[in-house]
């Protein structure tokens, strides 16, 4: 597995755009999709640590995407972003191998607070 490395799917493009900005300027091997599919033809060609997930996307949704990731890399850390961090949220998110929910927008600090995990020399979260 490629070490120290993030994907990050989510449709909005304008958001993506947005972590990159931050993810580039702490310097971590970041990939980035904006569908499931896109998502897990990346990882069966760069299989990354982490994933930050949006949950609501045209065709396959976060959960979706995150049990055949799961499939794909099952030591994968899969960290869920919703504008809807409900409980339901969270117990369908742990069925689907999810380990985390944060809150969307996410901010500068919580993608700074991800990524920090995925950088050389720093323990996993």
């Amino acid at each position: 597995m490629q070490k120290h490395s993030v994907i990050f799917v989510d449709d909005d493009v304008l958001y993506l755009k947005l972590v990159q900005s931050i993810v580039e300027e702490r310097g971590v091997m970041a990939h980035y999709a904006t569908s499931g599919a896109d998502a897990l033809e990346i990882l069966r060609l760069n299989p990354c640590e982490t994933m930050v997930t949006d949950l609501n996307m045209p065709g396959m949704d976060g959960y979706k995407l995150s049990l055949l990731a799961k499939e794909l890399l099952p030591d994968l850390q899969i960290i869920l972003a919703t504008g809807d961090a409900s409980s339901k949220v969270s117990r369908l998110a742990a069925k689907a191998g999810i380990s985390r929910v944060i809150d969307k927008p996410s901010r500068a600090e919580q993608v700074r607070e991800i990524i920090k995990g995925t950088q050389p020399g720093a323990a996993s979260p």
